[in-house]
């Protein structure tokens, strides 16, 4: 693993941060991205305190100049893992969606790691094993009332996830996605307060199984995954 360099969007808090505090301790340095510059750099002290090795760049995924510019900067430099982890949720029955949050739960979900995957992606091209984990959601697979926005972006990042696998099997660049159910994360504490912890997916057990994908020998995959609690009641 020496030497490898992960991108990690969403990476300030919850999931995203739990990856990059696995990936630091098997000595991958990280390169958290996120909106919130504070988050991003409470993160990178926290890592660096572990021994670890982190920088951070406080991005809006959804701003494509600031995405581009991004880019640009990295060029000819290697990337051998980004982690598409950035992601926003709407719990709305599909007459109460307006189409300005759908638009906005299309762009964060969907479309911001389209767009980084493809600016990224001349940069994981000079890696030796390079990696694009999509985290996903268990709603592709276990359909649920009142988040048709969410569930349509994470359906939509689940195909582009399939697609852009296969474009880029040739080239040995693995492409999986990871879908949690509820995860126990801030982002599920804003949209089901006081749920029981105990039938929620700890970020650390998401982010082994991120290190585990990105810690396959060059050339091999592996099938996405659904991981969820047994206490969780699916429909």
């Amino acid at each position: 693993m020496g030497n490898r360099r992960a991108f990690i969007t969403g990476a300030g808090q919850g999931t995203g941060r739990a990856i990059a505090l696995r990936f630091a301790a098997a000595g991958i340095a990280t390169v958290l991205v996120g909106r919130t510059e504070s988050k991003l750099r409470a993160v990178a002290d926290e890592i660096a305190a572990g021994g670890g090795e982190a920088s951070f760049q406080a991005l809006d995924v959804t701003d494509d100049a600031a995405v581009a510019a991004f880019g640009a900067a990295l060029e000819g430099e290697t990337v051998d893992i980004l982690v598409n982890c950035a992601g926003d949720w709407l719990i709305a029955h599909l007459q109460d969606t307006s189409n300005e949050q759908l638009d906005h739960i299309l762009r964060v979900n969907l479309r911001a790691p389209y767009i980084l995957s493809r600016t990224l992606l001349p940069n994981l091209r000079r890696s030796e094993n390079a990696s694009i984990i999509n985290i996903g959601s268990l709603v592709t697979a276990k359909l649920a009332p009142t988040v048709t926005a969410y569930t349509a972006s994470k359906a939509g990042l689940k195909g582009l996830t399939g697609s852009l696998a296969v474009e880029l099997r040739p080239e040995r660049i693995r492409v999986v996605m990871i879908s949690p159910g509820p995860a126990d994360t801030p982002m599920r504490d804003a949209a089901s307060p006081g749920i029981d912890k105990s039938m929620l997916v700890g970020p650390d057990t998401i982010a082994e199984v991120a290190h585990t994908v990105v810690s396959l020998p060059r050339g091999i995959s592996t099938s996405d995954f659904e991981l969820y609690s047994l206490l969780w009641e699916m429909p």
